[in-house]
């Protein structure tokens, strides 16, 4: 139903309340292990442990495309991340254990040409994002396990460039490279963060010949920087630390010429400081960040706590799961957040629950509890011929309406939608009925 026609005080809440949907792993040992929402927020892109990755349509729950077959030629290992092209909503990139990134072009699903590149690494991958410095999407920054640098890479000609931290002090070990993230106002600027805490920004000066500098250093924690996410509008870094802390910082990107100032301020801490809980995973809500959805660590944690960025303060904690929670994304487009369960591989998704609002449909109609019987009066519909005249054969004829001035446009989207997202072209996914039926028989 239209939203428009729902309650305002519940479409337009901020986060969703309540456990909406369990989608199953299934048979055969068959447990997700990574998670993404496209975009447009109509479709989950789940990888499996496995190496298979499942396509979900959110609106019927049920898969609609399956990758990593042995026609697609998919992953052989556990799929460790997915990132989709925030720019071209057809281009998904899935990195695995098997050493393998795997960019699938979606345009072309009843093609063989649906695995677009397949690039080989030495270790296992980390995690890879898109490097969107150039409008054709060609290049990706890539995080090797137990490396010390991050590698940019010119996907169509193979060409594998380090970042690396380069000091003249030497005594200065930064351990290895976990996480990193694209500045996304400023997409020549690369943050990563590495084992031991420090977290370096990069500035791209040109793609070929690649050449790149340091401009800042700083040491955020003594642990783990396990992962980075800026907020939409670049006006935040949130680093997600193994010291059982999630650190906000205000960032401001001055460019005087020719260096480029970075500074750093804290803002907020989020902590448990009753259960000193570690956080497996975090993600924000929308383009300003206005709230942090965190996994704890821990048997018997089965939650997601959600705070609000701008003082702080614990504004939620959703349950229902039956299990520590893993990887977790936010679909803002439809309010829905999705979590992995750690033991089972299920997904659970808590959204907003509309109850229908059918008085929205006319000022006078009355909203009933059950069903009643009502007895139709003889004349109560009769003042529909008030505008009609009577005919010598005794047929009534109604009176011309008044016409409409403008046409009703009906495939026009509009530019936000009723919570003030920016609306995005659809991208409408082929169903594959030939794979979902290999999947359920256990045939993949």
């Amino acid at each position: 139903m239209n939203l428009l026609l729902q309650d305002p005080f519940q479409v337009l809440k901020e986060y969703p309340e309540r456990l909406s949907h369990t989608i199953p792993s299934g048979s055969r040992g068959l447990k997700f292990t990574s998670l993404q929402f496209t975009p447009d927020g109509n479709y989950l892109i789940c990888g499996c442990n496995e190496g298979t990755i499942i396509i979900y349509d959110m609106d019927t729950m049920r898969p609609a495309l399956v990758l990593g077959n042995m026609i697609t030629d998919g992953h052989v290992r556990l799929v460790q991340d997915i990132c989709i092209n925030d720019i071209h909503n057809n281009l998904i990139m899935s990195s695995s254990r098997d050493t393998f990134v795997k960019i699938w072009n979606l345009n072309n699903v009843n093609d063989t040409t649906i695995l677009k590149y397949d690039l080989k690494f030495d270790s296992t991958v980390w995690n890879a994002q898109w490097l969107s410095c150039t409008t054709e999407q060609e290049w990706i920054i890539v995080n090797i396990f137990e490396e010390k640098f991050t590698l940019c890479i010119d996907i169509v000609n193979d060409k594998r460039y380090p970042l690396e931290f380069n000091n003249n002090d030497n005594t200065i070990d930064q351990g290895y490279v976990l996480t990193s993230v694209v500045h996304p106002i400023h997409p020549d600027i690369i943050v990563t963060g590495s084992s031991k805490g420090y977290i370096n920004f990069f500035k791209i000066d040109s793609l070929l010949p690649f050449n790149y500098k340091l401009i800042k250093t700083e040491r955020v924690c003594n642990s783990n920087a396990k992962k980075l996410l800026f907020a939409k509008d670049g006006q935040r870094l949130f680093i997600n630390c193994s010291d059982r802390s999630i650190r906000q910082y205000q960032i401001s990107v001055k460019f005087i010429d020719p260096e480029t100032q970075i500074t750093l301020s804290l803002e907020h801490k989020y902590q448990d400081v009753i259960n000193r809980l570690q956080w497996n995973d975090i993600k924000l809500s929308n383009n300003s960040a206005d709230y942090l959805v965190a996994s704890p660590r821990g048997s018997s944690n089965h939650e997601l706590y959600i705070w609000e960025t701008s003082n702080g303060s614990l504004v939620r904690v959703l349950e229902g799961a039956e299990e520590e929670l893993l990887m977790i994304d936010w679909n803002y487009k439809k309010m829905t957040i999705a979590a992995i369960g750690l033991e089972s591989g299920d997904i659970y998704c808590w959204s907003l629950i509309l109850q229908p609002k059918w008085s929205a449909l006319a000022p006078d109609f009355e909203e009933v509890e059950e069903n009643i019987d009502y007895q139709e009066k003889e004349d109560e519909f009769d003042d529909i011929l008030e505008n009609a005249t009577m005919t010598q054969d005794s047929k009534y004829t109604m009176a011309p309406l008044d016409k409409e001035t403008d046409p009703i446009d009906l495939v026009t989207i509009d530019p936000c939608d009723v919570r003030g997202n920016k609306q995005l072209q659809a991208f409408i996914l082929p169903t594959d009925y030939q794979s979902i039926l290999m999947l359920q028989n256990g045939s993949l």
